[in-house]
């Protein structure tokens, strides 16, 4: 080897490999110091992306722990409102139903009454519950609650009754979108939805309405085919007791909040045995049923005319066995008078308590028919434009009353057959002669009230329980107000127990106002529970992206220790070689002595 002084080789590569030893030393010692094995992206470019990403999600994993506690924290508060609310209902019933017994006096039920109106007061201050300042039931997050099918159209109905502004469509589309809890947003795509259900189903109306032609039941909105527990047949739909055409006909009388005025004359011993019947029973019973249906009637601060008068006509060339004519001005109505056409009802059976026509039993009992009508009478004393609403909603509620099935049966039949037809009728409801719109009018208000049983309140909060956009939990809290619940109206009238009719009439509307108040409880319930298991697999997903980007990121210590010590002892055996290597040029000194 030549000896030179200008270029020290063995120093210049020493120094190299001190600089590659000095480099790993450093490197292992920021895993020792850091606990982990990528510390940058010059680590392993890879691994670190990887790495970082599993980072972003388990940040992210951890703020939606958050959300989903908080969000079961809020739901707990709105448990505790409507529970509250619950127990209120309980003690509400059973003063009712302690009313509704004729051993108290009007006297007593004053006092019943003063207990009612304070648990009332309670029901809407727990409706104004609130979490983090936001209010939780009174209808912020959400619309309204429909119990059954019953309640949907309790729900049409008490749109339409409280609304006294806007235009006819306006408000068909609003009581639309609240009977159906936001299933349907108009007029027309409720009718839409309801063809193309019909025509997708072949006719089949027990699959998409809920109407069986096949039973006893009338399909009476308060009988088994709607979800209520009893049959109502032709005969028990409108419930007499006993036969009775020997009430009074003289001058006027007071029947559930409303003064029946009698024609001055009645020469005729049918129209005679027929008011008779009218002042008994039937028009009490009719009214009644109206009441229990739809929860509406003669007795609201609202209520425009609160008076009728009753007309007989003998009119062969009419189809109509009996109509409720109603005066009106600015679309509110200022009278009414009940017309039942003799023609058709001339020949009563008198041992009949239902109005049963001699030897003619394909004809409609005038009990039903009387129902009928008096749903158009109540409805235009409280609703405003009563008569500009379409046809087929005006005679379907009627229809919803007292049931059809049985006797617009071929009718039904022959409109589910053909959707073109129907739809057709629903949308120029007022065209056709025959009962068209009768039978289609009572069909689409089925079918709303069977697709508006399952639904929620519409959903206008949202929890974050994911880390993608579109991981929420989409929630709505009903109104849980007294006005919302059916307890009041938007006309001050509030349920009440004064007389005996009234805490009768009390124990359904209370019976209803449970059952929205136990549907929005239960649908709070499956959120919390739905809740409490993303809360589990959320924290369950942490701790396997955390476990995974261990595996990338953390440096396994002992083998990192081992590193570190090699790199170490490399590090000073080069320095130390560097040093002997540095000596070698001194030696051509020794050649100049």
């Amino acid at each position: 080897m030549a000896m030179v002084v200008k270029n020290n080789m063995s120093a210049i590569n020493t120094l190299n490999v001190l600089g590659r030893n000095s480099k790993e030393f450093a490197k292992q010692l920021q895993q020792v110091s850091s606990g982990m094995k990528i510390n940058s992206a010059a680590d392993d470019a890879s691994s670190y992306a990887i790495s970082e990403r599993m980072r972003v999600q388990i940040r992210s994993l951890d703020a939606t722990l958050v959300n989903t506690q908080n969000g079961s924290s809020m739901m707990k508060v709105a448990e505790g409102a409507v529970s509250s609310t619950v127990d209120a209902l309980r003690t509400f019933k059973a003063k009712a139903i302690d009313a509704a017994n004729d051993t108290n006096t009007d006297s007593d039920r004053a006092i019943i009454q003063k207990e009612l109106d304070q648990l009332m007061n309670q029901i809407d201050d727990n409706a104004l519950v609130t979490f983090n300042g936001k209010y939780l039931v009174n209808g912020a997050l959400g619309g309204n609650i429909v119990a059954d099918q019953q309640d949907s159209i309790v729900s049409f109905m008490a749109y339409l009754d409280a609304c006294t502004s806007g235009t006819p469509q306006e408000l068909l589309d609003g009581a639309i979108k609240f009977g159906s809890s936001g299933m349907f947003k108009d007029e027309a795509s409720l009718i839409n939805s309801f063809v193309e259900a019909m025509r997708n189903s072949n006719g089949d109306l027990l699959e998409v309405c809920g109407i069986n032609l096949k039973n006893d039941d009338t399909g009476s909105i308060t009988g088994l085919d709607a979800g209520s527990e009893r049959v109502k047949t032709a005969e028990s739909v409108v419930p007499e007791e006993k036969t009775s055409y020997g009430g009074n006909t003289k001058g006027s009388s007071f029947i559930r909040g409303l003064t029946v005025n009698w024609p001055d004359d009645i020469s005729d011993d049918m129209q005679k045995a027929i008011a008779g019947a009218l002042d008994s029973q039937w028009l009490s019973n009719c009214m009644w049923l109206v009441d229990e249906s739809f929860a509406i009637n003669f007795w609201e601060n609202g209520t425009s005319v609160k008076s009728m008068d009753v007309n007989f006509e003998d009119d062969a060339s009419s189809n109509n066995l009996a109509y409720v004519t109603n005066y009106y001005n600015d679309g509110v109505t200022t009278k009414l008078k009940l017309t039942v056409n003799m023609h058709y009802y001339n020949n009563l059976d008198l041992t009949d308590k239902n109005g049963a026509v001699k030897d003619n039993p394909n004809q409609l009992y005038l009990d039903r028919t009387l129902a009928h009508e008096m749903t158009h009478a109540i409805m235009a004393a409280n609703i405003k434009n009563f008569n500009e609403l379409p046809k087929y909603v005006k005679e379907g509620m009627a229809e919803l009353v007292h049931g059809i099935d049985d006797y617009r049966k071929v009718t039904i039949q022959s409109l589910a057959n053909d959707p073109d037809t129907l739809k057709g009728v629903l949308e120029n409801s007022g065209a056709p002669s025959d009962d068209s719109a009768y039978a289609a009018g009572y069909m689409v208000l089925r079918y709303m009230a069977k697709q508006a049983a399952s639904s929620e309140p519409e959903k206008s909060a949202y929890f974050q329980i994911g880390t993608k956009a579109s991981q929420t939990i989409s929630i709505g809290l009903a109104d849980m107000r007294c006005e919302a619940l059916g307890l009041t109206k938007a006309d001050g009238t509030a349920v009440s127990v004064a007389t005996q009719q009234k805490a009768t009439s009390a124990i359904t509307v209370i019976d209803r106002a449970i059952s929205r108040a136990l549907k929005q409880q239960t649908i709070i319930g499956s959120i919390e529970s739905r809740l409490e298991f993303t809360a589990a697999n959320i924290t369950t997903a942490t701790e396997n992206v955390t476990s995974a980007e261990s595996v990338i990121r953390d440096a396994d210590m002992a083998k990192s220790f081992t590193a570190y010590t090699k790199a170490n002892v490399l590090m000073q055996t080069a320095q130390s070689m560097l040093g002997q290597a540095n000596q070698n040029g001194s030696a051509v000194l020794s050649l100049l002595q």
